[in-house]
């Protein structure tokens, strides 16, 4: 599945395997794909590129996609996020800071081009 505009996802993780594989399948979807090693690293790349979507795990090296999440908020841009995670319990918590609780690991790549695409069409309904 191809994405049907050139949308910017940052994927944020410490897990150098994952993150090279959902940044690779994304790539080949069509999607502008930027790797962060961690919290620090997600962080600079916000600060650098036009990002649409940020996609974190929720435990890094060096933070967490939670202060992501609060870093991305307070800067008040329009970015979506989703978290990913494989513990039931941080389900609540992501949802008080992003529009949807973790998705749960291990997941196949596609549900995340589905997710970006669900964002996309829930975007373009509000701003209709």
């Amino acid at each position: 599945m191809q994405a049907e505009e050139t949308e910017t996802v940052l994927v944020a993780s410490s897990d150098t395997l994952q993150r090279s594989m959902i940044a690779k399948y994304l790539r080949e979807c069509g999607y502008s794909v930027i790797e962060a090693t961690g919290l620090e690293d997600a962080k600079t790349a916000i600060g650098h590129y036009e990002i649409d979507i940020v996609v974190s795990d929720t435990e890094m090296q060096d933070g967490t996609g939670f202060d992501l999440s609060t870093h991305i908020r307070s800067m008040r841009q329009p970015i979506e996020i989703i978290l990913t995670q494989s513990l039931v319990k941080t389900a609540q918590v992501a949802g008080d800071l992003c529009e949807q609780g973790p998705l749960e690991q291990p997941y196949h790549p596609q549900r995340l081009v589905d997710e970006i695409k669900r964002i996309r069409a829930s975007r373009s309904a509000a701003a209709d």
